[in-house]
């Protein structure tokens, strides 16, 4: 596994810690026995198939064991968990990415963590600053709605003044009324009663002048409670929108806050893994072109390097400039000839991918030439359907539509060929205001679904030739008004004659109904059609349930013997044979026949049966 699949070992040699804990690690989580690879290991399993390798039993025996490993690519890491089934026997493969250490993770840079450090300060003293603000905002904002609710209740006082001031108005209408009419009979009257009744009129007039004077005073005072409450209004919105603005920006600092602190998290592993990169070249390079000798002198590849440009533009532009100078000095032949070789293998390679794509388009004609039929024909009978279903619906009262989902979404037409996610969708709607909504159990109640149901099944029972349908307490949960109507729905579906006298197959098939009740007064019992099958009402039951004694069974059969049931038998059949009914008055005397008598009591009853 090391030299071939590049596996480093078990994960209970990666680290080291104390024997307690490594034996805890070792019983819990079994790292002795999962496997730590490399990016060579990554290959293995992607193009050797190494996790089959490893789920083969070691000692040879039939069968697979369960394996794990760890492996990575690029900057990423893997888990390959392979697990076999108790059932099947056969393996199942997880994969899972592993995330980067939090707790043991390497140190961050001082200077980058004071600069973020130093930003999230700055962002805390700015929302420690804007935090008053929002305060003050919110007592003003409170302090505005209590003016509003004093100036609402002054309001209501002032419109109340205005309506007493209407109310005087039309006394002072009447007033008029009376004074002209006491003016004209005043002038019949003498000069006196003529003084003392205008003495009262002005008296009565003065009076309500001095009301109108306080109705109007009164408006006024609410024209101006009015104008303050708009401006208070005014104000508590500003005052909304003020703090609206404040509370975005707030979460604005936040999502910045929240942001830096993420772009800190990220240069931190950034600089981490540039540090890792720069010892590993460190050493690689030491170990290649190391700069001293073992003595500690300078070697003369330090003053060569000196020479070498700075930038990296110069040392790519030196590089190449050393790269045309080898290509012009050495002739390489095989380098020309696998150049020819790879260039005819491309050419190749591209003509097959262009055969591909041929094969590909005339399947894909072929399946949509097979398609297109079959799903004209379905869309054909789901909307037969959903006009049946609608039909029936509306008759109850309520909407319902029946709808083909195809798979596709936002018309990608490449999408039709998920077949899994086609199916048909059912829609209804029981009340005026609402809209249709798809039938699930979280939507609409027990009995809507069961009424939906009922007219779905009773819509497919029409493009469906079948002998007979068995449902069982379908009409359970429904109230009495829908059972009655699906009731009726049943019986004009099942009692249609048929469409053509000489098709065997345009009858509508028998419908039995199984229920432990039926309501009263159905109205469609009194078609010719219905047949209603009442279970333990033969003429051999008992006829009270008091005649059921066990005590006087178990007595009667202890009585009776073989002989008396032979010869009860024979009596039986020869009152039969005479066509005399062999039925005793009193069912429960009859003795109970033995295991030895089963066959001709189970003769005797069919005959029963066929007489």
């Amino acid at each position: 596994l090391k030299q071939d699949h590049g596996v480093m070992g078990y994960l209970d040699e990666s680290f080291s810690a104390p024997d307690a804990i490594v034996e805890a690690l070792r019983n819990t989580a079994s790292i002795h026995c999962v496997l730590v690879g490399s990016e060579k290991t990554q290959e293995s399993i992607d193009r050797h198939k190494l996790i089959d390798y490893l789920s083969e039993r070691e000692d040879g025996k039939p069968g697979l064991m369960n394996s794990c490993i760890f492996s990575c690519h690029l900057d990423r890491s893997y888990k390959y968990t392979s697990q076999v089934s108790r059932y099947s026997g056969k393996a199942n493969m997880r994969v899972d990415d592993i995330t980067p250490a939090k707790m043991l993770a390497p140190g961050v840079d001082p200077e980058q963590k004071a600069n973020l450090e130093s930003a999230i300060q700055e962002l805390q003293e700015e929302i420690g600053i804007l935090r008053p603000q929002v305060d003050e905002a919110k007592c003003q904002y409170d302090d505005a709605l209590s003016k509003g609710q004093a100036v609402t209740q002054r309001l209501k006082d002032a419109r109340a003044a205005k309506n007493d001031l209407n109310v005087f108005k039309n006394r002072l209408i009447v007033a008029k009324r009376k004074l002209a009419e006491l003016e004209e009979s005043a002038s019949k009257d003498n000069v006196a009663e003529k003084e003392s009744i205008l003495r009262k009129l002005k008296s009565q007039v003065k009076n309500n002048i001095d009301q109108l004077e306080i109705a109007a005073s009164s408006h006024n005072d609410m024209m101006k409670i009015t104008y303050t409450s708009a401006g208070v209004k005014m104000t508590e919105d500003g005052l909304s929108e003020r703090k609206r603005r404040v509370t975005e920006n707030l979460a604005d600092k936040r999502a910045e806050h929240s942001a830096l602190e993420e772009r800190m998290a990220q240069v931190t592993r950034q600089f981490n893994e540039a540090k890792r990169q720069m010892r590993d070249l460190k050493t690689k390079a030491d170990s290649v072109a190391p700069m001293k000798d073992a003595d500690g002198n300078e070697l003369p590849l330090k003053a060569q390097l000196e020479e070498l440009p700075e930038t990296l533009d110069e040392v790519e532009a030196t590089i190449e400039e050393a790269v045309a100078k080898i290509n012009s000095i050495q002739h390489n032949p095989s380098v020309l000839r696998l150049y020819e070789e790879r260039k005819r293998e491309i050419e190749e390679t591209r003509r097959e991918m262009e055969g591909l794509s041929e094969a590909q388009n005339a399947k894909r004609t072929h399946m949509d030439s097979l398609r297109i039929p079959w799903e004209n024909s379905l869309i054909n009978v789901v909307n037969k359907v959903n006009v049946l279903f609608g039909q029936y619906m509306a008759e109850l009262g309520n909407a319902g539509e029946v709808t083909l989902e195809n798979g596709v979404v936002d018309g990608d037409s490449e999408q039709w060929a998920n077949f899994k996610d086609w199916g048909v969708q059912i829609k209804v709607r029981f009340r005026e205001k609402s809209s249709l909504q798809v039938l699930t159990a979280q939507v609409q109640s027990g009995g809507e679904r069961s009424v939906s149901t009922i007219m779905y099944l009773m819509a497919l029972q029409e493009l469906m030739v079948s002998p007979f349908r068995c449902v069982d307490e379908i009409n359970q949960g429904l109230d009495e008004r829908n059972e009655r109507l699906v009731f009726k729905r049943i019986v004009t579906n099942s009692t249609k004659p048929p469409t053509d006298q000489l098709d065997k197959r345009s009858h509508c098939g028998q419908y039995f109904l199984i229920t432990p009740k039926l309501l009263p007064n159905l109205t469609d019992m009194e078609n010719e059609n219905v047949t209603i099958l009442f279970i333990f009402n033969g003429p051999y039951n008992f006829k009270h349930f008091s005649d059921w004694n066990t005590d006087k069974f178990l007595a009667d059969r202890k009585r009776s013997s073989p002989d008396s049931v032979e010869e009860e038998e024979e009596e039986e059949e020869e009152a039969l044979n005479q066509g005399i009914a062999g039925v005793k008055e009193e069912p429960q005397d009859l003795p109970e026949p033995d295991i030895s008598t089963n066959q001709r009591t189970n003769k005797r009853k069919s005959r029963r049966i066929s007489d």
